[in-house]
């Protein structure tokens, strides 16, 4: 494989010399690699690689302790096209850690999959549009750590270097077939879609808790709480310090002294120690003594209509065979969301929030054939189409 040339930017000189690089630049590529629970707790950016088309690549390293507040300037820049493959966990984590938004986004990721490509990881489309060959074990490796071996951090700036030359493939593909206007459609869409919060509890999420009985499930939420604290003091992933089933077979039969806890292993060392075992069996008296809590799975859901599931069925099949000339996958050309809807709610009107789910490419060249088949009078509002 051929050696890439990059800087690494991690002094004020460096720093200094790439923004003079970069200013008056119209289309840069960005990736971040990150750390989220996998070595260390919590979410942390651990380098940032910006490329220009002119082969000029930056590896900025936010553990240097520089002010690297001035590359906002150019994130925020709606003149500036940024390249970034699967850009949506790049921007929530842009949105959390730095407060800023990711404008202008050409997602290699949304461009390939309207290409038709069923292997869109970023590794698949350097291989199979570039031969360019990838080391997965990247993937997995702790970025944090200093200092990163020289092959991690070419393997790092190879990412940001080829997307370039892949997003000229992929956007003169997409003019080929008539759908770069779907492209540009869903770029936008994506940025301006505000996250929404998740406020499903974190002992909810866990896999088996909706098994759990009400008063389980409230000790679940208690020892989930103190896994995070223990978690965040030694700075170990959540898993690191009581894999999931454990915590779950702890709810449902909770050790009642140091000694029994003790006897469980698979622990992290530190829930072993005096003071924090102690915790744990506090954690576990709080939990017998909170209300109640029901899991939302465990619910009462509203009845749907007689023949809910054959109408939706029908609708995903007429879905693939609409897809199947576009050498699409079939959830591209209708979202799932509003085949339910649409299939629980036959011959009502379409409320503007579902509506808007639909894409303008989607009205042109597929929405009337399915209104008309499925819909009946239940077309959506006026105020949805603009």
């Amino acid at each position: 494989m051929e050696s890439i040339h990059y800087e690494i930017v991690d002094r004020p000189a460096a720093l200094q010399a790439a923004l003079a690089c970069l200013k008056g630049r119209r289309c840069l590529a960005l990736d971040l690699e990150m750390e989220n629970q996998r070595h260390h707790y919590g979410l942390h950016v651990a380098l940032i690689q910006i490329s220009t088309a002119e082969h000029h690549n930056f590896i900025f390293d936010p553990l240097a302790g520089l002010d690297f507040a001035p590359l906002n300037a150019i994130f925020n820049n709606p003149q500036i096209e940024l390249i970034v493959h699967d850009a949506d966990f790049d921007r929530r984590t842009c949105r959390q850690v730095y407060g800023l938004n990711l404008n202008n986004v050409f997602d290699t990721k949304i461009a390939a999959q309207l290409c038709g490509y069923r292997q869109f990881g970023l590794g698949s489309l350097l291989q199979d549009l570039l031969n360019i060959q990838t080391d997965k074990k990247f993937q997995k490796i702790d970025w944090l750590k200093r200092p990163l071996p020289r092959e991690a951090l070419d393997y790092a700036a190879r990412d940001t270097a080829s997307l370039h030359a892949l997003k000229e493939i992929l956007a003169r593909q997409l003019t080929e077939l008539g759908r770069l206007d779907w492209a540009q459609e869903e770029f936008k869409r994506a940025e301006l879609l505000e996250p929404v919060p998740d406020l499903t509890p974190p002992h909810h999420r866990i896999k088996q808790s909706a098994l759990l009985t009400s008063r389980q499930l409230a000790i679940l939420g208690s020892l989930n709480r103190l896994r995070d604290e223990v978690a965040r003091s030694v700075n170990r992933p959540v898993h690191f310090i009581i894999r999931n089933d454990l915590l779950v077979r702890m709810a449902i039969q909770p050790p009642a002294t140091i000694q029994d806890l003790r006897q469980i292993k698979s622990l992290h060392p530190a829930l072993y120690r005096e003071h924090i075992a102690q915790s744990f069996l506090e954690a576990i008296r709080r939990g017998q003594a909170a209300p109640e809590e029901i899991h939302p799975h465990r619910m009462k859901r509203p009845r749907l209509k007689p023949g809910y599931e054959q109408r939706l069925k029908a609708m995903q099949a007429w879905r693939a065979l609409t897809a199947a000339p576009y050498g699409l996958e079939p959830y591209l050309m209708l979202s799932t969301d509003v085949l339910q809807w649409a299939a629980r709610h036959a011959g009502e009107p379409m409320p503007p929030d579902v509506a808007a789910q639909i894409r303008t490419w989607q009205r042109k060249i597929i929405w009337e054939r399915f209104e008309r088949q499925f819909l009946g009078a239940g077309t959506p509002p006026a105020s949805a189409h603009t």
